[in-house]
Order: C-alpha cells, then sequence, then structure tokens
C-alpha cells in the first residue's frame, strides 16, 4: 500500500471512528495494519475500534503488540488492565499492574486497587470464600499500616467492591463498614464535614440523586414516586450526572420541570464541584435510591449534603455508612430481626416503596405463545447466578427431560462465557437443555418472559425490576428468600399482589418441584392472567404508597 494511499485511507477511518461507524474504522485499519503492522497509531486507534465494538479479546491482543514495541506507550498498559477486568481475567490483570509499578507506568492507586479486585464469576463456593478473604486481610492490612496514603477521588477513582460483594450468601454489614473506613483513609476528601444550613421554607426540600434516573431499572423504580409526591408540600430536587444516559424517563423529569414541578440539575465532573451544587440547595432530605452501582454516586454518598440523608432499594444492601440515616424499605419485604443487617435507621413503608407504571408493549404475544410447557427461564444479569444454583439447574433437567432453561448473554459475552465453563465441568448439568439467548431489547425482554412457562428468581440475590415487568403477562416466578432484603424482592410482591400459594420455597427441592409443577400446569394461560391480573390491581400504580411515603419523610424531617 502506498504511503499517500495508507494516508487516506487512515483519515477515512478516523472520520469513521469520530462518527461511531466503529466496524467500518475496525476494517480500514485492520487493511492498514497488515502493510505496517508495526504503526503504533495504527495499532492504537485499532485498540479503540476493537474496544468500542465489544470485541475485548481482540482489544486486549492489540493492546499486548502495542506494549511488546514499546511497553512507555502512553495509557497503552492502563487501558490493557482494564479491559482484562473487563474480561474478569484478574489474575492477568494484576500481574500487569505489578509490571507497571515495576515499570513506574503506574502510581499508587494501581497498588491499591489491585488489592481489591474480586471475581464477577465464581468458579465454586471455595473460590467465593477465597476472594472474601483475601479481600478483608488487604483491606485490615492497609487500615492497620501507618503508612499515609492520600489519593484523589477524581483522578485515582477505584471502583469500590460494595456492588460485588452483595451477590453471594453473606451479610456484608461488617465488611461494608470496614470498607468504608478503608476509602475515608485512602481519601481524605471524603472526611469533609459540612455545616447545613436550616431549610428556611415551610416545603420540605427533597433531592434525588443519581446516574441512572432515565430509562434504566433506578429510574423505572422510582420515578413514580418523584412526580406523585405532593408539590403542595415537597420541594423536589433531582441531580443527574454528566454520565446519565438521555431516555424517556429522563426526558419526562425535565417536562415536568417545564410545568414547575421539579428542578434537575446537571452535576458536573470534579467532586468537589458536585458537593458545593447539592449543598446549596438547603436540602431537608438527600435520597439516594441506590448506592453501589455508580462509582461517583459511591463516593458522594459519604459527605454529609443534607440535614437526612436515605437510601433504599435499587440495591438493596447496607452502605455500613454513618453518613446515610435511613434506609427505606418494606415491611411486606423484611424479615424479623432485619435490622441488625443494616448501619442505617430502617423506614418501613406499608406497601412496596414504589410508584411502577406497567409496561407499554406494542407487539403483544398470542395466546399460543403464552401457553407452552416445559419452557424454564432465569433472565438475570448472570453475575446473580451463585455456584449452588448450579444444583437447581441439574435437578430440574433430570426430572423434567422436555426442560429447556434460558439464560441471557451479557453484552461482551464474558460473563456468559464463564458461567458456560463452570456448566461445563458441572456432570449434572446437560448443556444440550440450556440455551443462551443474544441480549434482548426492552420489548423483547417482556415477551420472552411471557413466552417462559415459569421464571427462576436466583438464589441470594433475587429479581427486582425484572419481577414487575414480568408481571405483565403473568409468568410465574420461583423464589427461595434467606432472611436478607437482597432476596425478598420478589416475596414482598407476591404479598402486595395478595397472590394465592405464591411460589415461595424453602429448599432446593421444593424448588425444584414446584418449578416442574408450573412449567407442566395444564391452564397455563388461566395461572398467567390470574396474577397479570393481581399485577394490574395491587402491583402496578399503587396510589396507597405515596400518601404513605410523605407521611415517611415528614416523620423524618419532623
Amino acid at each position: 500500500m502506498l504511503e499517500i494511499e495508507a494516508k487516506n485511507k487512515f483519515k477515512l477511518a478516523q472520520k469513521y471512528f469520530e462518527d461511531k461507524v466503529y466496524l467500518e474504522a475496525q476494517k480500514i485499519w485492520l487493511e492498514i495494519h497488515s502493510y505496517y503492522p508495526k504503526n503504533l497509531q495504527v495499532l492504537r486507534n485499532l485498540s479503540l475500534a476493537f474496544y468500542y465494538n465489544k470485541d475485548l479479546e481482540e482489544a486486549e491482543k492489540t493492546l499486548k503488540k502495542i506494549i511488546n514495541i514499546n511497553e512507555k506507550e502512553p495509557n497503552a498498559v492502563v487501558m490493557l488492565i482494564l479491559i482484562l477486568e473487563d474480561q474478569d481475567k484478574l489474575d492477568e490483570a494484576k500481574k500487569y499492574i505489578e509490571f507497571g509499578l515495576k515499570k513506574k507506568l503506574l502510581d499508587l492507586h494501581w497498588e491499591i486497587k489491585k488489592k481489591l479486585m474480586l471475581p464477577t464469576i465464581f468458579s465454586d463456593l471455595k473460590d467465593i470464600d477465597n476472594a472474601r478473604n483475601d479481600l478483608n486481610k488487604n483491606i485490615e492490612e492497609i487500615l492497620n499500616s501507618d503508612q499515609i496514603i492520600s489519593l484523589n477521588v477524581d483522578a485515582q477513582l477505584i471502583k469500590p467492591v460494595h456492588f460485588d460483594l452483595s451477590y453471594d450468601q453473606y451479610d456484608n454489614l461488617l465488611i461494608n463498614k470496614k470498607c468504608v473506613n478503608f476509602y475515608r483513609k485512602i481519601y481524605p476528601q471524603l472526611n469533609k464535614i459540612n455545616y447545613l444550613k436550616k431549610n428556611s421554607i415551610n416545603k420540605i426540600k427533597i433531592g434525588f440523586i443519581s446516574e441512572y434516573l432515565t430509562d434504566h431499572t433506578i429510574g423505572k423504580l422510582f420515578k413514580g414516586i418523584i412526580l406523585n409526591l405532593n408539590k403542595k408540600d415537597f420541594e423536589i430536587q433531582i441531580f443527574h450526572t454528566t454520565k446519565t444516559k438521555k431516555g424517556q424517563i429522563y426526558e419526562n423529569f425535565f417536562e415536568a420541570e417545564k410545568n414547575n414541578q421539579l428542578k434537575n440539575f446537571i452535576l458536573p465532573t470534579k467532586f468537589e464541584d458536585k458537593q458545593k451544587i447539592i449543598a446549596n440547595e438547603n436540602l431537608d432530605i438527600l435520597f439516594y435510591p441506590e448506592i453501589g452501582l455508580s462509582l461517583e454516586m459511591y463516593y458522594m454518598s459519604f459527605i454529609k449534603l443534607a440535614t437526612y440523608q436515605i437510601t433504599s432499594w435499587g440495591h438493596p444492601e447496607t452502605t455500613g455508612n454513618k453518613t446515610m440515616d435511613y434506609f427505606l424499605t418494606s415491611k411486606l419485604i423484611e424479615s424479623e430481626g432485619s435490622e441488625k443487617y443494616f448501619s442505617e435507621k430502617l423506614l418501613y413503608a406499608d406497601h412496596l416503596p414504589m410508584y411502577y407504571y406497567p409496561p407499554e408493549i406494542k407487539n403483544n404475544l398470542q395466546k399460543s405463545e403464552l401457553t407452552k410447557n416445559n419452557i424454564y427461564s432465569c433472565p438475570q444479569t448472570l453475575f446473580k447466578i451463585h455456584p449452588e444454583f448450579d444444583e437447581i439447574i441439574g435437578k430440574i433437567q433430570k426430572k423434567d427431560k422436555n426442560a429447556k432453561i434460558y439464560f441471557i448473554k451479557d453484552v461482551n459475552k464474558v460473563h456468559y462465557k464463564k458461567l458456560l465453563n463452570r456448566f461445563k465441568k458441572n456432570k449434572e448439568i446437560d448443556l444440550d437443555q440450556i440455551e443462551f439467548l443474544d441480549g434482548l431489547s426492552w420489548e423483547d425482554y417482556i415477551n420472552h418472559c411471557g413466552q417462559a412457562s415459569v421464571l427462576l428468581d436466583p438464589i441470594y440475590f433475587g429479581a427486582g425490576n425484572s419481577f414487575y415487568e414480568s408481571m405483565f403477562y403473568g409468568t410465574p416466578t420461583v423464589s427461595k428468600p434467606t432472611q436478607y432484603t437482597k432476596s425478598r424482592l420478589v416475596l414482598g410482591a407476591y404479598r402486595q399482589m395478595q397472590i394465592e400459594e405464591a411460589p415461595i420455597v424453602e429448599s432446593v427441592d421444593e424448588y425444584v418441584n414446584k418449578s416442574i409443577e408450573i412449567a407442566n400446569h395444564k391452564n397455563l394461560l388461566d395461572l398467567k392472567n390470574y396474577y397479570s391480573e393481581k399485577a394490574k390491581k395491587k402491583l402496578y400504580e399503587n396510589k396507597d404508597i405515596i400518601p404513605n411515603l410523605e407521611k415517611i419523610f415528614k416523620g423524618v424531617v419532623g
């Protein structure tokens, strides 16, 4: 390829890349690469194209080529570590962190990051225990050391383990408290104390803060509460981030602002600047629908920015953080004595704490698609599939020879590959009876739930928003709750729906038998219609929850 031709093609690829037509850019850069295999500029761009095309393995290979040519290539090691982490290849990621530290390409925060890495898909129970023990040991080591560490939240952000710790069988109160102390030690900014002004207006000023108040689980769960609170008694602010994706729910909030129902803020990127904007609002209550999904918002929750701070079941785990005063939950969800699992004081709503709008589906399923037997689906994010759940799969297959069990692949197919590998090693699981679907659109997802004979709730961390969407068609979900909130959301929904003989079980064998019973039900359509009608009456747009929550919020402020 002539040099002039290569330059022209490179410019064309660059134009495609800028226009986000990543696949075309990738094709051209691959062609140029075949003629200039050691050209760093081509390799650099090619690695980015692979990344944006969700081809993490090829992005990884390309970055390794770059490092072999020039180990000091700016950002190559950092990007490689992040891509390895995205693929759950943590042992290799740690080796490159050690390499980067040795070559003085990385700073101290990478050493700490290495100590906090947790796998997403575990191979077995021993794997879980080893990871938790190593994490606990590493945290204690730094907490007990005299080493002075002063990282910057903006420039040296470390992914907190709060989210990843939630998906196993353990109570996380003590380790979450320990993590809070750990982050306060390495990030001095988190120890700031604000002297808050008293709100001088008669209304209660309440702010809702999340990266995900848009077309996301969090937006779906909390949109109704925000829009339906009595504006005569409450002045409402919503704090979005620059990462919040635009969507219909996001637009709904800005339409509400035009009608003087609330006020939206898009928080700046810098940690300190975010605080100033929120603190200037003199809020009575700052409400975090979830803490743990967003890196930025996790660390924001360390700073007291309102008289009272509340979190809730968008991520149903305690924060272990003294800055969070309350956790909003429901009498329908919690087990007896559940307060001992929380650092926050529990606020018990009489109903599920949401005003949930029913899904609007354009292409409704026909009756024939709703009545098929032997179709089992666990349409959850794959990191919820605990190793103990594998026993349930094997036993269902053994007892129902016609069973077809569905899961849904993650976008990058990372968790899918690891889970598939785990299934392959299990002699009790027949892979011919399992199918992993490619990612589905929102409407296709709900229709898939409708086509299933029965839905399988993962153990230890169960369904949440997906249950409410599945009730559009009324496909029953079998659930085995523990004493922890994270596994009890389906139970709470059934209680609100007042379902007779809800498929809530206490043992693995009971789970298996109940699932098979429903999947082979002779009158499956009648059963689904029963659940769907109950959802319409009791689950969706529950008007009783709004005055209930208003009373709770007024009680908090006093």
